[in-house]
């Protein structure tokens, strides 16, 4: 029999060539090919000949009828026959339909528990492509990375990828970020920007119509992309709750690599604190209790980053009344792009303790403001807990046990601010969905407007206090002196020598401003506490820049309805920078603790430099100063691992089909899409209008002069307060109207736009943009020659 595109489905062909005839039916471009039995060999033959009148080489491989099912790939348990000429045919037919009368078949078949007797081979006829590249792709990585595809390529046929006789470059192509890495090998093909679009977007049709994630085999001739199989991919386990890691809001508090020591902080501090709150709200130890697995992973790390797990936040925002409509509000107000909702807790909650936590949840956002209060005194308790010991000379042991004090003190009120955020979030969103049911021209700009203008907002005052100083410095002539200050030890010096006014404010500001600065968050990071010449840079810059905080846009004032939202919205975001600067405090203390105590391991011989403890985990950290164990080995491992991930693409979703892995790439190739647009969209979050230069910043931990510039960024944290205060404006890839970009670009009446994808690539250094703070519209004016 011959089978064809006309007749397949009244034929039990196999997987494999019906999946064929299917995607050719569909419009995948698929080289011409028909499928016949071994006993149509010789008609096989004469049907070639006669339909394939230009084509001299064919490939012929089977068709079973246990072949690629979702469970069993059978991959190489059948022949293939490449090249094969057309008085050929017949004999290559019957090789490979006899080919199923194998030992290791039949070994295969008894392992998947298949019965051998019921393997029928069907047998393809295809017109052999020539291929200049071949390779297999992937649309799920097969160690169980869903949303990332991978394509392996080489030159020459297929069988030269599969059987390592060619080199291969192999492709990483996060499907959400459209964004990709290569690894390469040697002289191993690369494929342009427009052929691995091509490839993904063949890919993706295929799984759609097929309803799987697929194994692809592929060739390239003359330009032309020609699939040449597909098959689900049987690694990948069938889980309906794949493990989400998504960065909304969290990349602005932990941008690029985070160490181990930092991460390992975070990690344990999202757990206390998110108890807590569980249980303040619950009021049930054993309902907290069946979700510790949960608040155990309200956070993770991959390849070096910081991530939410954000199925784990779905499933406590569930515990809370009217969820259904506060997720979206939370998914604004964090910048989700995502809105797909999943959970993994299985436990429904019971009315009992859905009734305590909606009695609970009303009375905290109602004492919500007064609360705060409270953590803000109890806080200054926790500050002296911390100047109680002089940790300068103290034993490692001693600054362990002090460590884990003042961590257990914050963390067992730590949880209010998580109210609070809700109480900021919730009282937004309501003031811009009264806005848009009222019909208010540019509801946006409006609410932008109406909760601006915030009265004492902390995070001003640093950098107000800072302007001053830098006004101090050049007003009194000594800008000269402070830009011969080089080194820390050179500052000390400065500070002992000339023991004035102006240096009392140097050393009063580091006291209470000394943690604030970019990456404040991680442990690992310098400060003006740690590094006061990074003050020193800053002031000389400011002062001979004449760095100004620009006139503030009077704020909207409203009344009736939309004030009182305005009103509350403001006390809420008021609350939420205080809390913030709290925290930049309470990390420059457990930074003062981990150095001490990296310096005491130093002297050990335990590890080389004090810094270097910032690549331990807590754990591994206490294991050291309890047994003198000496880490040096593991934190040179580890400083390789992490030099290789910061080559990785920043993802901001990853998505599971098991267990979270990080990446052990060999060596990374990175690309980057040419784009021809000039005109982006992203959330407007600070009214205003400005054209300026381009200023990309992708490591705000080195010198930047930000004078007159746009600065154009992936995401920002509290410490940029310093670099936005000098620019013309920002524009960012992650943020919200909530996020600290938004926040203190309002403050600063810089006109800003947040949310707008993949920007630091699409323009370089010296691009001319203009941006609209109101409408959140950006266009390229011009292009750096």
């Amino acid at each position: 029999m011959i089978i064809t595109k006309e007749n397949y489905k009244n034929y039990n062909i196999g997987t494999k060539a019906k999946n064929l005839f299917y995607m050719s039916e569909k419009g995948i471009n698929i080289p011409k090919f028909f499928c016949t039995d071994v006993e149509s060999s010789d008609t096989a033959a004469d049907y070639a000949k006669k339909h394939f009148p230009n084509k001299e080489l064919f490939s012929v491989r089977s068709s079973s009828s246990v072949e690629d099912s979702t469970d069993s790939s059978f991959a190489g348990q059948f022949k293939t026959f490449l090249n094969v000429a057309k008085d050929e045919l017949t004999n290559y037919i019957e090789k490979t339909a006899k080919g199923i009368n194998n030992s290791a078949l039949k070994e295969y078949c008894q392992r998947k528990n298949i019965k051998f007797q019921n393997v029928k081979v069907a047998v393809i006829v295809q017109e052999m492509i020539d291929a200049e590249l071949s390779g297999v792709i992937f649309t799920a990585n097969p160690q169980g990375l869903i949303n990332e595809t991978v394509i392996a390529v080489g030159k020459g046929t297929g069988d030269n990828v599969v059987e390592d006789k060619t080199e291969i470059t192999t492709y990483y192509y996060n499907t959400t970020d459209k964004i990709y890495y290569c690894e390469k090998q040697n002289d191993s093909p690369l494929l342009s920007n427009k052929q691995i679009e091509e490839i993904i977007s063949v890919s993706c049709k295929i799984k759609k119509l097929f309803g799987y994630e697929c194994d692809i085999e592929f060739a390239i001739k003359n330009r032309v992309l020609y699939i040449l199989q597909a098959r689900p991919i049987t690694t990948l386990l069938n889980n309906d709750s794949p493990i989400i890691l998504d960065n909304s809001n969290i990349v602005e508090s932990y941008p690029g690599i985070t160490l181990p020591l930092t991460q390992s902080f975070i990690k344990e501090a999202y757990y206390c604190v998110f108890r807590s709150l569980l249980l303040r709200l619950t009021k049930e130890k054993n309902t907290v209790k069946q979700a510790d697995h949960i608040l155990h992973t309200m956070v993770d790390a991959c390849n070096g980053r910081i991530y939410y797990r954000i199925s784990n936040w779905y499933d406590i925002i569930m515990f809370l009344p009217f969820h259904k409509k506060i997720i979206p509000v939370w998914q604004e107000m964090l910048g989700v792009k995502n809105k797909t909702v999943t959970c993994h807790l299985k436990n429904k909650i019971g009315f009992v303790t859905h009734t305590k936590v909606t009695i609970s949840f009303f009375q905290l956002l109602f004492q919500c403001p007064t609360l705060i209060k409270q953590l803000d005194r109890y806080f200054s308790s926790v500050l002296k807990e911390f100047s109680s010991v002089d940790i300068s000379s103290a034993d490692s042991l001693t600054v362990l046990k002090h460590y884990n004090r003042i961590k257990s003190m914050v963390t067992e009120k730590w949880d209010i601010t998580l109210v609070n955020d809700m109480y900021s979030f919730i009282y937004t969103g309501l003031l811009k969905a009264y806005l848009k049911s009222k019909k208010v021209k540019n509801p946006e700009e409006t609410a932008n407007r109406l909760i601006s203008g915030i009265n004492g907002i902390e995070s001003m005052k640093p950098v107000n206090t800072l302007i001053a100083i830098s006004e101090k410095a050049k007003k009194s002539g000594r800008l000269d002196e402070l830009e011969k200050i080089c080194l820390n030890e050179d500052f000390y010096a400065y500070i002992k020598e000339n023991n004035d006014s102006f240096t009392r404010q140097l050393t009063k500001y580091i006291e209470i401003y000394g943690d604030r600065n970019v990456n404040e968050l991680k442990l690992e990071s310098k400060t003006f506490r740690t590094d006061p010449i990074l003050l020193v840079q800053k002031i000389v810059q400011y002062g001979r820049n004449n760095t100004k905080i620009s006139q503030k846009e009077k704020p909207l004032k409203a009344k009736g309805m939309a004030g009182f939202l305005a009103k509350r919205a403001a006390l809420g975001i008021k609350n939420r920078e205080k809390s913030r600067l709290h925290r930049s405090r309470l990390y420059g203390m457990m930074r003062s603790m981990m150095l001490r105590i990296g310096e005491n391991l130093s002297a050990q011989k335990l590890i080389s430099q004090k810094e270097d403890i910032f690549m331990l985990t807590y754990n591994e950290v206490e294991i050291s100063v309890k047994n003198s164990l000496n880490m040096k080995n593991t934190i040179s491992e580890r400083k390789k691992q992490y030099d290789m991930f910061a080559k990785l693409p920043a993802y901001s979703r990853l998505v599971f089909s098991a267990n979270v892995f990080d990446k052990n790439p060999t060596s990374i190739g990175d690309m980057k899409f040419e784009n021809s647009g000039n005109c982006f969209t992203g959330t407007p979050c600070s009214s205003g209008k400005v054209s300026g230069e381009v200023l990309i910043v992708e490591d705000p931990t080195v010198e930047i002069n930000a004078k007159d510039k746009i600065l154009v960024t992936k995401m920002t944290d509290p410490g940029w307060v310093f670099l936005i205060a000098a620019a013309k404006g920002i524009v960012a890839e992650k943020g919200s109207l909530l996020s600290h970009t938004a926040i203190i670009s309002r403050e600063l009446s810089k006109p800003a736009v947040v949310g707008v994808d993949n920007i630091t690539n699409l323009l370089k250094n010296g691009d001319v943009i203009s941006i609209d703070g109101g409408s959140g519209e950006i266009r390229l004016l011009r292009r750096k020659d």
